[in-house]
Parts: structure tokens; sequence; C-alpha cells
């Protein structure tokens, strides 16, 4: 039977997003997630209510194949982090808009994409999000009395001078003074005369990205949130950079941003950074490359919840059992989207027969879990049209042809990047 709290529209949602390219959706993931429940209880019982309530921050390195379920892993964190009251941002890095190597660009990501757990029906709007969203919620539930008197100092005087004046155009209904404002706290250009008049000394680029980073950090912790989780994916097969001098700046970066998890300057922060494989940043000779391997080496467990890198094909569950479980949950959401129930022992064989054809794929590049996905999917439709068992044979061309749309699809994505 389908799990009774979950809405047929939510679940015909995650069935189309799952059945098109593999892709987690945002929503209602919770409902087939598999043998990761163990690592999320660590991180919100270690961390998201323990070690970051005491102003200190920590960084982790997610990794996992290609399609191995590294952002369905990061949704999972944000929805933690909105249920401990924590803002998040989820940040998507490619090569040609937000490349690591360049960080005010990465900077304008997380600021565009902050997001709070407001409660609402998804359907009604999608969430809002951004600086402006948090700025105008912060304001509306603020105590009563001198606002402006609950911002503090932060390290760059140009990003408090802008917190301050966006909240004194927001008190006296000046809409257009505010959005003005907020346009440069978005890393976007903004003119002279407007800087001047909110003494804004600065415009946000490479040289000070960190710093508005930091800047950012510190705001949110002094607001009344928890903190803020950064939550960086690096989507693509490869890393968000596409040269030699580009990687080391990259990686320089990455480093720095592990170093400050060490200080007290990124208060209430955690930084998730996923990549499908982790030899792309620690492979190659020189400072840089040795700094980072000193740093990442250590693998987070229960046992050892100070570890930095997250193996997503390490979760303690054999290949054989993580699919046949996830199979049964995808099951219940199928048939809570259309309002069925697959014929029992059909739907058991035909799932022993996708499981046995799917290991066979556990060589290629692709996680053999993003392709079983897609094509259960496909064969939950075929058993709600007809109750006939799908045999091996079957389900090993379905896999064979679900492989070749992905590796279409990504040589079309491919060829149309500019770089």
């Amino acid at each position: 039977m389908a799990p009774r709290d979950l809405d047929p529209k939510l679940a015909k949602a995650i069935i189309h997003k799952l059945g098109s390219f593999g892709t987690p959706p945002e929503f209602g993931i919770e409902y087939f997630s598999v043998g990761i429940d163990e690592y999320l209880r660590v991180i919100e019982d270690e961390y998201l209510k323990d070690i970051l309530k005491f102003n200190l921050s920590s960084f982790k390195l997610i990794t996992g194949n290609y399609g191995g379920g590294k952002t369905h892993f990061l949704y999972l964190v944000r929805n933690l982090g909105w249920r401990n009251n924590y803002v998040t941002s989820y940040v998507t890095l490619s090569p040609t808009e937000c490349p690591f190597d360049r960080l005010e660009l990465v900077y304008k990501r997380i600021v565009l994409n902050l997001k709070l757990h407001i409660e609402q029906n998804i359907w009604d709007k999608p969430w809002d999000s951004g600086i402006d969203v948090l700025l105008r919620n912060w304001v509306a539930s603020a105590e009563k009395g001198n606002i402006l008197s609950q911002i503090r100092s932060y390290e760059s005087s140009s990003f408090t001078n802008a917190i301050k004046a966006a909240i004194m155009n927001l008190l006296s209904d000046d809409d257009e003074g505010f959005y003005e404002v907020v346009q440069w706290l978005k890393g976007e250009e903004v003119g002279r005369e407007l800087r001047l008049r909110y003494r804004i000394s600065e415009r946000i680029d490479r040289s000070n990205a960190f710093r508005m980073l930091r800047s950012l950090v510190q705001f949110v912790n002094s607001i009344g949130y928890s903190g803020l989780l950064l939550l960086f994916d690096e989507a693509e097969r490869g890393m968000s950079i596409s040269s030699a001098r580009d990687k080391r700046r990259a990686l320089d970066n990455l480093r720095q941003l592990v170093d400050e998890c060490g200080n007290s300057r990124l208060p209430g922060a955690m930084f998730f950074y996923a990549i499908p494989d982790e030899n792309l940043l620690l492979e190659g000779s020189g400072g840089v490359y040795e700094a980072l391997k000193q740093r990442l080496r250590s693998s987070f467990t229960r046992i050892n919840p100070m570890g930095v890198k997250i193996n997503l094909e390490d979760i303690g569950m054999n290949a054989p059992d993580f699919l046949k479980e996830l199979g049964n949950k995808l099951t219940k959401v199928f048939e809570a989207a259309y309002g069925c129930q697959l014929e029992e022992d059909t739907l058991k064989q035909s799932l022993n027969n996708m499981i046995s054809a799917a290991l066979e794929f556990q060589t290629l590049d692709v996680s053999y879990r993003r392709i079983f996905v897609i094509g259960i999917i496909e064969i939950f439709h075929r058993l709600k049209a007809q109750t006939a068992l799908i045999t091996k044979t079957e389900a090993q061309q379905i896999f064979r042809s679900k492989v070749k749309m992905l590796s279409n699809t990504e040589k079309k994505e491919v060829e149309s990047e500019e770089f």
C-alpha cells in the first residue's frame, strides 16, 4: 500500500522526474531514500544540533559515481537544515555559469539561492529564494523596536552598510530603494551614486568574495537562525573548471574554505561539496594538491563523525539489498501517484529480474542505481497496463535503452556548452 501521507500530486511529480532522467526532485525525496539514514542522523545530532550551535563550522566532501545519489543526499541535508532552523543554499557548479575558481560567481549563486523553510503548499507557488526573501522574512518576524540596532558589524563594512540600507528601505516601504541595495548584495553592478549614498565602498569581485561570504554567514547567524548550510554540487562528470590554471585556483579556493572552517569567522556554517570522483581533486603534484590531500583524507563514519569524506558508494548495504529496498519504496510512490495497486507476485518476480539485470551495469561510469531508477519507472507503467511478467532479457533491453538515452543526452549537453 502507498504511504498514507503521500499526496498523489507529489507522488506523480516524483515519478515523472525520476522516470525522465533519474534525477531527484526537490520535494518528496524522503519517500524513496535508502541506506543513508545513519549518515543523516550523525550529521543532525553531531553538527546541526551540537557543534554548529557553538558558533563553529565544518566541511564535508561527498563522493559517489555519476548518478549515484549525491544530489539526493544534498537535498536531504537541506531538509535537515530547515528542520533545525538553518538557512540553506544549494548551488550547482558548472564550467560556464558557476565555476569554483570564480568565487565571486559562486557567491552570487549562493545569495540568489538562499532558502528558508516556509510552510506553504508547494502547488500554490514555487518556493521563494534569495537574500531579499531572507531580509523580508526576518523584518516581518523580528521583535518590535529598533530592528537596525540588532544588526552587528560584519567583517565587510560595505556588506554591513548594505544590509542596514536594505532594512531601512523595507521599514519605510521603499521597495525601489530596497531592491537597488539588494542588487549590490547579489553581486550585481550598481551605480556610484547609490554606493556613495549608502557608504558601500566596494564592488563584489574575486578580491573580496571570501570576505563577503564570511559576512553573509555572520549575518545569518546574528539574526536568530541556527546558521547557514552551503551545498555545492559538481553535477557534471568533471569539475566545473576547464584549464589547469583554473583548477589550481579552484583547489586553492577549496583549501582556503576548508581552512576557514577551523576559525570563528564562519559561525554556524556547514559546507558540503559533492563531486563524482575525489581523484579529480586530489590527482596531481604540487603544494595545493598535497595540502588538500592532507585535509580531505579522513572518512566520515558513525564512529568517526569528525571525518571529512562521505562516500555514498559505501553505505553498508550490498547492491542487491539496496536495489530491492529502493524498488519497494518506489512501488509505493508509483501506486500513490496512479491510485493503483500492482499485482504482488508479478511485481515481485519482475523486480527480481530488474535487480539481476541492473547489477550487470555496475562497471559503467553511470551509476547502476540511476539506470535502475529510470528503468523501473517504465516497468511500473507496463505492469499497470498489463500484468505480464518482465523477464530478465526484457529488463536488460530496457536498461540498455536507458544507458543510450543518458549517453545521448549528456553528449548534447556537452556540445551545447560555451567554453
